[in-house]
């Protein structure tokens, strides 16, 4: 530390200025710093790479919205800014010091955070970021080249780099002439969680969000925090600082005074100019919407929108001329009335335009509510941000969804902004106006039985897209019989369809694609369609490539409805027997519908079923019955008993599963095993056996549930290890040698988990042949080398060679080989038949008797020996194959 206080005095000796420089790379820049961290403006050669963006997926649905940009444009220029250094003094002082009052300073000085500028209040106005993905989608594999996230507009904006340079200062715009500067200053008390003390990454010990109250280094004193943020026209500068739980708040904004104004994109070095200032009537026409104050002045309301003479600031909101051009033709032509400028002149036409005070939207966050000069009547602000790939305007304005098209000009009596159309009184919210709708009746019922008509009640701010009844009548059966009752995940459909803030048409621009988040978390694609050559009228928005939107920005009190014409699903909330259709796994879903027993297991929750594959059920009885004698399924009680036996309790994910055995719906038990197919990492499990079933896909959630493939049909086992071979006459001759060990009561333990390897009969039969297969001397040893205390399926026998072989020990302590060529094989045996289930344990056929390898010879082969018995793995279920 003291070599770093030894290099500050050494640059303190040195005559520097501090000259800003501004590139065009700030739209790289993936989230406001936090207050505690320390922005240094970048060289000129060496811009800031861009830092990590936040985690969608930790985010929450109302802080996102992502654009996706499908084709190379240059980027256009951005409002550049200037961005400071500002410097602190060690000691208390709540007198304001202006940065320009700051280049000079005395004694030795620390270097602070640039932190956004916040309200006298303290709190951040940001209603949510915007996370922009710029790539070739078009391209096979899109490769993200980079990420960006971008603040809405509120008390904060930043829109470039400040940096070091050496040569003549250059005056930023805001210290030249033209200039009014306002001073507030606010004093209150702190909060729990401003007063509470924390400690960040670089040691410091901070009250809250931005003032650094203590330093380890230098005792107990206190430090300030300047923050400055740029706008076009305005400069704010604030001073916060925290003691002894006063929290002061020093407010300098510095501006173009009136009739003096900058370029929008000018240079941080452009100074405020006089500005043309006309009438307010001819300020609008310059504009294109002179027809609008014209007819406001005809109806004798244009007075009283401006204030009538009270010398009040107003901004007013006016139609452009085609838009209220074919306000009025449209309604004359439904009221049929001969006079249109008579209907068009409703007092509350004109007066829902005019909001007293001066509204320049770069103030106005994000879903701010603005009294009009109409009684009871509010207006929306909506914003959207762009990405600067796209070479447009970096944010849109929307006022109750009516695009603004061009927005602060100021005239003799008012700002003026714009509009793409004519606001019209809100009345009634999002539900309200779902009620009335005839052909949303459907969905009406849907959100009263899910209670989520609630939310649409409610004064938040929110998006639906509403499916209309004949998008109902699109579904299959099953996802619309559980819509339509409001039973199991009907809610989280529901879901889907609905946004924690206002989402306007605007928000979406032809040639990219925007990503908002639903209240499940989950992504929204919304694609507008280039306009064709001949094409009027607004171009066409898909979502997700299946619903089209074709009735977009029916405003209602509390947020915004787009009609769409079919219901978006999703996986998490479709029915088991709509997911199983959605995979393919036709045979078992039919059979389901055939046995009559499909929406009983529609209605489960919290199971696990392991669905055969259709190749797995192709050429079993059950099929041929479904294809030739359907009506033989209907409520069978052995086809149900075959699909329970499929279903185990509870819901139980691959990262979850360990070796055991599972209770089913049906009464019996299924066996989980784990295994690895890993030569040199044995002990990491990545393959799953369900009675030697092998997972194939796994992990499809459904309301609840969740849905694995399996490459074979369960079926419960009837019979023990000792019933098998009583059971089969090719098994006679290793029975026999069974019985004479006195092995009969271990095979016939339904608590054991065995693995058997029974040679059949003609094996024997060519050993005495031969002359080889005489009696064996010791039928004990030879049975106990075929008998293993493990379940091990034939989908855990894989290929190996030496050094990375595995082997398995048989209960008589040997250490018997496996791989894989042509089929499994245990030591000199090839297994013939696999994995026959039973009650305790399974039975391979093999085509030899196992003959063990010397000992001394297994001792000189280094092997693998893969987990024995009662072995519990740890959850690492990584990968399938």
């Amino acid at each position: 530390m003291l070599r770093l206080w030894a290099c500050l005095l050494l640059l303190g000796s040195i005559q520097i200025q501090a000259v800003p420089f501004y590139g065009d790379f700030m739209p790289h820049l993936t989230h406001p710093l936090p207050a505690h961290r320390n922005l240094f403006a970048p060289l000129p050669f060496a811009p800031l790479a861009p830092l990590e963006p936040q985690d969608p997926l930790h985010a929450q649905a109302s802080q996102r919205m992502a654009s996706v940009w499908n084709g190379p444009a240059p980027l256009a220029p951005q409002l550049h800014s200037s961005h400071l250094l500002p410097l602190f003094s060690s000691g208390y002082d709540t007198e304001f010091v202006p940065l320009e009052h700051q280049q000079q300073p005395q004694g030795r000085q620390e270097t602070a955070a640039t932190v956004p500028a916040q309200t006298p209040s303290g709190v951040e106005q940001k209603p949510f970021n915007v996370d922009t993905i710029t790539t070739d989608v078009n391209s096979p594999n899109p490769a993200i080249f980079f990420q960006q996230s971008f603040p809405f507009f509120g008390n904060e904006f930043f829109n470039s780099f400040g940096g070091f340079g050496f040569g003549a200062a250059q005056e930023p715009w805001w210290k030249g002439p033209n200039v009014c500067t306002e001073k507030e200053e606010d004093e209150t008390v702190a909060s729990e969680t401003e007063a509470e003390e924390t400690v960040d990454t670089f040691g410091q010990e901070r009250d809250g969000v931005t003032n650094v109250v203590r330093s380890p280094l230098f005792g107990q004193f206190q430090f300030s925090v300047n923050s400055c943020a740029e706008k076009p026209n305005k400069h704010v500068c604030t001073k916060i600082v925290n003691q002894n739980g006063k929290k002061k708040t020093l407010t300098l904004t510095r501006q173009c005074c009136y009739g003096y104004g900058r370029p929008r994109n000018a240079d941080f070095t452009t100074p405020c100019e006089k500005i043309d200032i006309k009438d307010v009537e001819a300020t609008a026409s310059d504009m294109g919407a002179k027809q609008f104050l014209e007819s406001a002045r005809t109806a004798g309301e244009l007075a009283d929108m401006l204030g009538a003479g009270s010398g009040k600031k107003v901004t007013l909101f006016v139609p452009n001329d085609a838009a209220f051009m074919e306000y009025r033709g449209h309604h004359q032509q439904e009221n049929n009335v001969e006079d249109a400028k008579a209907e068009a002149s409703k007092p509350s036409i004109y007066k829902l335009h005019a909001v007293l005070g001066e509204v320049q939207l770069e103030d106005v966050p994000n879903e701010k509510l603005l009294q009009t000069e109409l009684p009871d009547q509010k207006i929306r602000i909506n914003s959207y941000q762009l990405p600067a790939a796209l070479g447009l305007e970096p944010y849109r304005f929307a006022v109750n969804c009516v695009p603004i098209e061009k927005h602060d000009k100021l005239s003799e009596q008012a700002l003026v902004h714009t509009l793409g159309g004519v606001l019209k009184p809100l009345t009634k919210n999002l539900m309200d106006i779902i009620r009335e709708r005839a052909d949303m009746s459907i969905m009406r019922t849907v959100l009263e039985k899910t209670n989520l008509s609630a939310m649409l009640e409610d004064d938040k701010p929110v998006t639906i897209f509403v499916p209309t009844d004949a998008a109902f009548d699109k579904l299959e059966p099953h996802l619309r019989r559980a819509l339509k009752e409001g039973r199991g995940c009907a809610s989280n459909i529901l879901k889907n369809h609905l946004l924690d803030l206002t989402f306007c048409s605007l928000a979406t621009v032809p040639g990219a694609k925007t990503t908002a988040y639903n209240l499940l978390g989950e992504p929204l694609l919304l694609n507008r369609t280039h306009r064709a050559a001949n094409q009027t009228g607004p171009t066409p928005i898909y979502i997700n490539n299946l619903a089209k939107i074709i009735d977009a920005d029916i405003m209602g009190t509390n947020g915004v409805l787009h009609v769409i014409d079919t219901i978006l699903p999703t996986e998490s909330a479709l029915p088991m027997t709509s997911l199983m259709s959605q995979k393919n796994l036709t045979i078992f879903q039919r059979l389901l519908e055939a046995s009559g027993y499909d929406d009983q297991f529609d209605d489960l929750d919290n199971v696990t079923i392991f669905a055969p594959t259709d190749k797995a059920l192709q050429n079993t009885e059950w099929a041929r019955m479904l294809k030739e004698q359907p009506e033989l399924l209907n409520h069978n009680l052995d086809l149900l008993e075959f699909l329970n036996y499929h279903v185990v309790k509870p819901m139980i994910k691959t990262c979850d599963l360990s070796e055991k055995s599972l209770p089913t719906v049906a009464g019996s038990s299924v066996r989980l095993n784990l295994y690895s197919t890993h030569a040199l990492f044995s002990d990491v499990m990545n393959r799953a056996t369900v009675n030697c079933a092998r997972l194939v896909h796994f992990d499809d959630e459904s309301c609840g549930s969740v849905l694995h493939q399996v490459d074979r049909a369960l079926a419960p086992p009837k019979n023990n290890m000792l019933k098998l071979l009583e059971a089969n006459p090719n098994y006679s001759k290793f029975l026999e040698l069974v019985r004479k060990a006195n092995l009969t009561q271990l095979l016939s333990n339904d608590s054991r988990s065995l693995t058997l390897l029974v040679p059949k009969n003609d094996i024997f039969e060519e050993l005495n042949e031969s002359g080889e297969g005489s009696k064996p001397a010791d039928p004990m040893a030879l049975v106990k080398t075929h008998i293993v205390e493990d379940v091990v399926c034939c989908a855990g026998i894989i290929p190996t060679n030496w050094p990375f072989v595995r082997s398995i020990e048989s209960i008589s302590g040997q250490h018997l080989r496996i791989t894989r060529d042509r089929r499994p094989k245990i030591e000199n045996a090839g297994v013939t038949k696999c994995d026959v289930v039973a009650t305790n344990g399974i039975l391979h056929e093999i085509n030899d008797i196992i003959v063990p390898r010397p000992q001394r010879q297994q001792q000189q082969r280094p092997q693998l020996i893969p987990p024995g018995a009662g072995y519990q793995p740890q959850g690492d279920f990584d990968v399938f194959f």
